[in-house]
């Protein structure tokens, strides 16, 4: 189980960085590599935020090294509304690890914010079947609006009701 404190000072810092407050983030993510080393993954996530931080504090575009690197950036750019630059960092994710379900349910809303329905359901169906939570999930994330009419949609998200 993920140390309470940890967790919190992780999501003050991805707060921090959605406000564009690059310094404050930093500081919350460097907190957590040096003061939660136990906790592995969540660590693993402050560093690649905190090479994100850095970089964006240089005002230099990041060049993502490692295979997180990709998924955590391609969120920011979704985030920000740079959809086209966020798929091409999720699909380049997904080229190290084609059976992550987190980057197949964030391609999916990102393609879903974008219009393109049909790949965003294949992710979806993925992202489901990978980790049946993401049908949860995706019943409440309004990033798949665009899809509440579609009949595909609601299969995949209310499979009991067909």
């Amino acid at each position: 189980m993920i140390h309470e404190k940890a967790l919190k000072e992780f999501e003050r810092g991805v707060g921090f960085l959605q406000k564009q407050s690059y310094s404050e983030a930093l500081e919350r993510f460097q907190a957590i590599v040096t003061g939660f080393p136990q906790e592995k993954e969540l660590t693993d996530r402050a560093q690649a935020y905190t090479r994100i931080c850095r970089n964006l504090l240089e005002r230099r575009e990041p060049q993502p090294r490692k295979p997180e690197d990709f998924f955590y950036y391609g969120v920011i750019k979704a985030n920000e509304a740079d959809y086209d630059e966020a798929v091409k960092l999720l699909e380049r994710a997904l080229q190290n690890n084609p059976k992550d379900e987190k980057v197949h349910y964030v391609l999916a809303s990102t393609l879903a914010l974008k219009g393109e329905r049909r790949t965003a359901l294949e992710h979806l169906q993925l992202a489901i079947e990978l980790n049946a939570t993401n049908r949860i999930y995706a019943r409440n994330d309004p990033d798949f609006e665009p899809l509440r009419d579609d009949e595909n949609f609601q299969n995949l998200i209310h499979p009991e009701e067909m």
